[in-house]
């Protein structure tokens, strides 16, 4: 069974370091480093942070002592790295300079992490406690370093830091949720089902304060351009220069690294939740098969090994399963000779995806979280087979071949479906939460406009009617899987008047499903992208939509 602390994963903290990251570095050989992050964001405003980058010494990593000295110089890298890529008053840079790329590069395969500035620099490795004997909540959180030095994007970051902070309760019920399974203990997986819902809740009440202190516009304009990344990047096509890291290739051309850019999708937490429930994602657009299973259409038959079960569907499609006491999974086929694989894995322990492809960009972005929390999640897509576990137990209370007769349906397997229903119902929640503080955050503000030097005197933060007139409702039409929209850049502004009108209206008045759906037909020249180089709105919407798909139906 899977211990947390061989995945460097705390009980009480989750992914978050058990002890604060380190507010500097302590050998005075890095002082350069230190000095310069310093007044980073002074440099910025003053449009000087390149100049005196390029005037930094090329230090070597052999200096750095423990992990928690790595993940101090990351953070530094990340926030010197993308100011100096993207600084507002400067042109974009499409070369690195040795003096960064080198120990950047170094540093990040010690942490076994793309050399890129991610969800684990800024929000993991960037806190401190207020009071050391305080709480791990947002009363008694700070930043270390930011881009703007404004609150707002300290607030962006605690939120999710504070997020991470409740990962630990969550894990431990993972954990304890599949315990549970290997043992068939009932009871405790519904306890253990219970406390994940009741912890999800929680991240849940946490992720909607980001309404508190983070102003959108402040966001959208002087915090998320220095989140992107350099692939799938408008800006910068073919990527980015490390100097002094690559050789040329054979004709003497310089080598460009791609990369994607920080997102709060690179939380192993959240990525942990879906995994650990089953919920599969697929590419955006892709059509997912619209077969549910009801335990209750089961035919069913007992061995004293072995249980077999025969899902039988109206639309004449069957799916024969197993669930093997031995093995705990269900493995089967569709009457149409397409075959899966709950577990997907083949003998060599790599992903499938022949018949059930997985959404790529989750894949890919797992190169942004660190190696010990990565390994985690694969190993966690092999160890977890709750969903499979509930069905099987609902399939056996409604049809207890065991003694040959019918009997009631057990009350645990019934308290098992709503338990199992409610993470996914919570997730759900989470799910639309997000895709209201995107609505909020970057929808609404794309549309507003006003550009890099806009006078934000002249912006406002959501009203309660732009954040109440989101409240999320969900749609499993399949329509939801195939939308096929061109994406335009993070900065892309609307300018049609007709259009901007017009969905000014839609957003405020709608709930969240009427506003996707009418941004989409409404912004005829494309979809924002995400930091991380998605089509944001069909990618988060279909998330939401595939974790309803995984609901137990009675």
């Amino acid at each position: 069974m899977m211990r947390l602390e061989d995945y460097d994963i705390s009980p009480e903290t989750g992914f978050l370091p058990s002890t604060p990251p380190l507010k500097r570095l302590p050998d005075p050989y890095y002082f350069p480093w230190e000095s310069l992050i310093d007044i980073s964001h002074e440099l910025l405003l003053a449009g000087r942070l390149r100049e005196c980058v390029n005037k930094l010494p090329l230090l070597t990593t052999d200096r750095l002592q423990s992990v928690a000295e790595y993940r101090r110089a990351f953070l530094i890298f990340s926030i010197l790295a993308h100011g100096y890529v993207w600084g507002r008053f400067e042109a974009i840079s499409d070369t690195l300079p040795a003096c960064i790329s080198i120990p950047w590069v170094k540093v990040a395969e010690y942490l076994d992490v793309a050399p890129i500035c991610n969800h684990a620099a800024l929000v993991m490795w960037n806190w401190r406690l207020i009071f050391p004997d305080g709480p791990m909540d947002l009363s008694n959180l700070a930043t270390l370093n930011t881009f703007s030095n404004s609150g707002d994007e300290s607030w962006f970051y605690l939120v999710t830091t504070a997020i991470e902070a409740l990962g630990g309760r969550t894990l431990v019920a993972i954990v304890s949720a599949l315990e549970a399974v290997r043992d068939q203990n009932n009871r405790k997986l519904i306890s253990a089902l219970r406390e994940l819902s009741s912890a999800i809740a929680e991240i849940n009440s946490t992720l909607h304060r980001m309404f508190e202190k983070c102003d959108p516009y402040v966001f959208y304009w002087k915090v998320r351009p220095y989140l992107s990344g350099w692939e799938n990047e408008d800006k910068l096509p073919l990527g980015l220069i490390y100097e002094g890291v690559d050789e040329p290739d054979e004709f003497g051309n310089p080598i460009y690294r791609q990369y994607v850019g920080g997102s709060a999708g690179q939380s192993a937490l959240i990525q942990a939740i879906d995994i650990a429930l089953n919920v599969e994602h697929y590419p955006t657009g892709y059509k997912r098969n619209p077969i549910e299973i009801s335990p209750k259409s089961c035919n069913f038959s007992f061995a004293e090994s072995q249980a077999h079960v025969t899902f039988n569907h109206s639309n004449e499609h069957s799916l024969a399963g197993s669930y093997d006491q031995n093995f705990y999974e269900i493995n089967g086929s569709l009457s149409n000779g397409c075959s899966y694989s709950d577990n997907h894995q083949n003998q060599n322990n790599s992903y499938i995806s022949s018949n059930k492809p997985q959404q790529p960009y989750l894949h890919k972005i797992r190169q942004n979280i660190p190696g010990p929390h990565r390994r985690f999640l694969e190993d966690l897509t092999k160890t977890s087979n709750l969903r499979n576990y509930v069905l099987f137990q609902i399939a056996t209370a409604a049809h207890p071949g065991k003694i040959g007769e019918q009997t009631p349906q057990d009350q645990s397997a019934i308290d098992l479906s709503v338990a199992y229903n409610e993470c996914l119902n919570q997730v759900k929640n989470f799910r639309n939460k997000h895709l209201q503080i995107v609505s909020v955050y970057i929808v609404i503000q794309a549309r507003r406009g006003g550009g890099l030097h806009f006078n934000s005197k002249n912006a406002s933060g959501p009203n309660n009617k732009e954040i109440h007139s989101t409240t999320a409702t969900h749609s499993n039409s399949p329509s939801a899987y195939t939308t096929n929209i061109p994406v335009v850049n993070d900065s892309t502004l609307i300018t049609r008047a007709s259009i901007t009108s017009n969905l000014k209206n839609h957003i405020i008045e709608s709930n969240i499903t009427t506003t996707v759906s009418k941004a989409t037909s409404l912004i005829t020249d494309g979809l924002i992208k995400g930091t991380g180089g998605t089509n944001l709105m069909p990618f988060l919407k279909q998330m939401r939509d595939e974790t309803v798909a995984k609901e137990i139906l009675d």
